[in-house]
Parts: C-alpha cells; structure tokens; sequence
C-alpha cells in the first residue's frame, strides 16, 4: 500500500518546462546580476584601495597640523578640523588578575582601592576629520 501512495504522488506532481520567452527573460536577468555583482566586487577593490593611500595621506596630514598647531584647514573642498584627546588606559583583565595575587593579602573594598583607584597612564590621541558644508535647497 505505501509503495503504490508514492507512485501516486510522484505521478500527480506535473514537470511544469517554463515558456520559451520566459527561459530568455530569465537568462538575460541571470547575465545582467553576473554583470552587476562583477562591478560591484571591482569596485569594492577600488574603495580598499583609496583608502588605504587615504589613511597614508592622512598620517603625514595629521602630523603636519599637530607639529605646526594647525586646529583648522579650510579649502574649497572642506575644512579638516583636528583634534586632540587624552584619555586615561583602560583596566585590563590580566592586570586585574595579576593584582588580585599580589594582594591576596587583602580583601573587599581595600582590594578594589588597589585595583582601581591607581593612578594610570594617560595617553593623548590626534585625530583629524573632514567637515563638508551641506547644501540645502530651501527656497
């Protein structure tokens, strides 16, 4: 009985062929995807590539402003504004480690004082953005 149930629904399922146009229709929508995701993958390589010598240029550029105490460039194509930050290192999960065993001696909040409430290093971090103007159309 099982063996003539699946006769019958591989029999009832029709093998449906698309029409002729369609097969065309379909192909030339196949060809143009291939041709569009190939421009896409270039230029994609295209973007890696700029912006690596960017980030080169951007490099001597930030020297260049901090050295000469430059805040702001302003061109024709934008202003470059830089900027300078300090922060303080973050705590790293090793260094808590490392003295959670030095002070094994210690326990709760004198633990945490040692810990945390160290004076860490500062570090100053330059950075430099373009600022494009915006235009606006309003009438």
């Amino acid at each position: 009985m099982s063996d003539e149930f699946i006769e019958s629904v591989i029999n009832t399922k029709e093998n449906v062929e698309p029409e002729d146009d369609e097969l065309e229709d379909f192909k030339v929508k196949v060809s143009e995807w291939f041709k569009l995701d190939d421009q896409i993958r270039k230029l994609e390589i295209a973007v890696k590539e700029r912006k690596t010598m960017r980030n080169k240029l951007n490099d001597s550029i930030k020297h260049f402003m901090f050295k000469y105490n430059y805040d702001d460039l302003n061109t024709q194509h934008g202003m470059i504004k830089a900027n300078k930050k300090e922060y303080v290192v973050p705590v790293k999960v090793n260094d808590i480690k490392s003295k959670i065993i030095e002070y094994s001696n210690l326990s709760g909040d004198e633990l945490i004082d040692k810990i945390f409430n160290v004076e860490r290093q500062k570090v100053e971090k330059h950075t430099i953005k373009r600022l494009v103007p915006r235009i606006t159309m309003a009438l």
